[in-house]
């Protein structure tokens, strides 16, 4: 994955972005921007993110996603430290999260039919006292050895039960997973390995619930990864690697393609300073013909729609921040991430 700044790989689907989570560098989450969450620690078994190659590198892949770079992180089935990660606000609508994942093997994970263990999902607040988990991803074992099942809850309160889905996805190779929770009407939907990818969500999800009676919250503000485990507990989260965690407000803006970004279609371009320290950014091309600059946030928010036929642009009101810029030159389009300090 992509280190903030460089860490937000942002797909251009349809005028959508999304925020990548980071697992970049060695070591401990909570040394590599993570916070571990709850009150009472310590907690053992902290959470770490793996080097060792994998699929792609050292990332988890999956046919036809965006190319996964950096490294994953992993959950066990003996340990308990918790951890977020910061996201940008969603206050509005529908947020969207997908990741990556494979299960090493079933050991200690719930057989109950009903119930299993979650860990992921989305949190209304950051830092040590993370709170309201919704969208909420449980796993539990399948009926066929060395299988399990995946299932989602939206929220808490009330008789709270995650709804599975009945399939069962095997140990040991990697599964898309794109969760859907919806603030207005507070219900959850899960994608298991989603055949398209970078457009619309599809017509009919893999799960979805609406159990959770307690209010929605009113923002998303946070990713969680939770590990249900000790020592001595008999049953658990797993065993589970984890990875390409995104963040957005559409299906397509979670699911991008290695053809969401096109660069260089218009020929000779360049913009700079990179970043933008005082106020102003250059664009340069072989043309210089008029053009529409188009600025979005990495929740796809457009914060900049400007078209002219000068080389530079005022951005000194736009807020310090990783974006990307969209330039459209005598039909020909190109997108490139810009950073305002």
């Amino acid at each position: 994955m992509k280190k903030i700044y460089s860490l937000l790989f942002i797909a251009l689907t349809a005028s959508s972005f999304a925020q990548s989570i980071p697992f970049t560098g060695t070591g401990l989450l909570t040394a590599n921007s993570w916070v571990e969450t709850g009150t009472a620690p310590p907690y053992s078994g902290p959470v770490t993110i793996i080097s060792t190659a994998s699929d792609s590198g050292n990332s988890l892949a999956y046919t036809g996603l965006a190319v996964s770079s950096g490294n994953r992180t992993r959950i066990t089935h003996n340990d308990t430290q918790d951890v977020n990660f910061a996201v940008t606000s969603i206050t509005t609508g529908t947020a969207y999260y997908s990741v990556l994942i494979k299960a090493l093997n079933t050991d200690n994970m719930l057989t109950n039919t009903t119930s299993g263990e979650y860990f992921l999902h989305f949190s209304a607040t950051v830092g040590s006292g993370s709170g309201t988990f919704v969208a909420r991803i449980y796993v539990k074992q399948g009926a066929t050895p060395n299988t399990y099942n995946l299932g989602v809850l939206n929220n808490s309160g009330g008789t709270a039960t995650p709804t599975y889905s009945t399939a069962e996805y095997a140990i040991n190779q990697t599964n898309l997973i794109v969760v859907k929770y919806t603030l207005a009407t507070n219900s959850a939907s899960i994608f298991v390995n989603p055949t398209t990818l970078g457009a619309a969500e599809p017509a009919v999800a893999t799960a979805t619930n609406a159990t959770g009676t307690s209010a929605a919250p009113s923002q998303i503000a946070g990713i969680n990864i939770r590990q249900a485990g000790s020592a001595t507990a008999t049953v658990s989260t797993g065993n589970i690697e984890i990875d390409e965690i995104r963040v957005g407000t559409t299906f397509a803006a979670v699911t991008p393609t290695n053809l969401s970004v096109k660069q260089n279609d218009i020929a000779g371009l360049s913009i700079f300073p990179n970043p933008v320290t005082n106020g102003t950014l250059n664009i340069n091309s072989d043309a210089n013909a008029e053009r529409n600059v188009v600025l979005f946030d990495v929740l796809g928010k457009k914060v900049l729609n400007v078209t002219t036929s000068n080389n530079s642009i005022n951005v000194g009101n736009i807020n310090a921040g990783v974006y990307i810029v969209k330039i459209t030159e005598e039909g020909k389009t190109a997108t490139r991430k810009l950073v305002i300090r």
